[in-house]
């Protein structure tokens, strides 16, 4: 068996090729990330009231959040492609190598944002500052063929507006793990690779739609979408949050285990004590 895990970076990817003909394509935005020290941002003056708060500070298209110990701040800045002149060819994932002067560029396109904002982002090192251009794609007719499969953005690219590709390519590892219990015989790859498909397909499709949705700019003056937006937000949180991959996956191997003659699964009854306590 072969699992394609080589991501988005690779345009290109040469597991994707094999299993499906979608291709990632620009979203029409890009995003400036850089990392800020907490403590020096917390001493400005300017800038106290919001960084105190340790979650997540939002306004428009920036974010903000802690990592490393909650001592750096990690800030995104989306904005229009056009604005920053990103190019597919050139630099489209934040290459270390790209020299060009991001920050001055970053401080001219949000030049208009709350002062607060700009004393946030004039605290950015100029060598830190990355250009990212976010990429979509379609959502593939099939994430499997034969013994080769795909997870995380191999399968299915996520734009960052709620935050869950990561946690959905850790979900298709949790799915995996309990679809392929210890004992799994070569000849029952291909299938197990299609009960894979079924567990995962559905739901990663359904949170990659609404991500996108989120990413929709609003129109100024338009309230109506802006209360639409929220109430989609509280109604996918539990359906994103709620969900116990690996227990869903056993489940369906248990189903699918059950469905089978026996006869031609001497295994069965051992295949599926296995799943259930390969969790513990």
């Amino acid at each position: 068996m072969i699992i394609g895990a080589d991501g988005i970076k690779a345009l290109e990817s040469m597991t994707r090729a094999r299993v499906h003909d979608s291709k990632p394509f620009p979203s029409g935005k890009s995003a400036y990330r850089f990392l800020v020290n907490r403590q020096t941002a917390i001493e400005k003056e300017t800038l106290g009231d919001i960084i105190m708060r340790t979650g997540e500070f939002s306004i428009w298209r920036i974010w903000m959040y802690t990592t490393h110990y909650n001592n750096l701040l990690n800030c995104v800045c989306v904005h229009p492609d056009a604005l920053s002149d990103v190019k597919e060819s050139e630099n489209a994932f934040g290459d270390s190598d790209d020299k060009r002067d991001h920050k001055n560029r970053m401080m001219e396109i949000f030049r208009d944002f709350d002062p607060r904002v700009l004393g946030l982002l004039e605290l950015a090192e100029p060598s830190s500052v990355r250009l990212w251009q976010l990429f979509d794609m379609d959502p593939p007719l099939t994430r499997c063929t034969g013994k080769l499969g795909l997870v995380g953005d191999a399968a299915l690219p996520f734009l960052p507006y709620i935050g869950q590709g990561a946690a959905c390519a850790l979900e298709d590892a949790a799915s995996l793990s309990a679809l392929f219990p210890l004992g799994t015989t070569p000849q029952e790859v291909p299938s197990r690779l299609e009960l894979y498909e079924r567990a995962r397909k559905g739901r990663a499709e359904e949170i990659h739609t609404f991500s996108r949705r989120l990413g929709r700019d609003l129109e100024p003056g338009n309230e109506d979408a802006s209360v639409n937006r929220s109430l989609a937000t509280k109604k996918y949180i539990p359906y994103i949050f709620g969900h116990d991959e690996y227990e869903h996956s056993v489940h369906e191997l248990q189903e699918f285990l059950s469905h089978r003659n026996e006869s031609d699964d001497p295994d069965h009854s051992r295949s599926l004590e296995k799943s259930r306590r390969q969790k513990y």
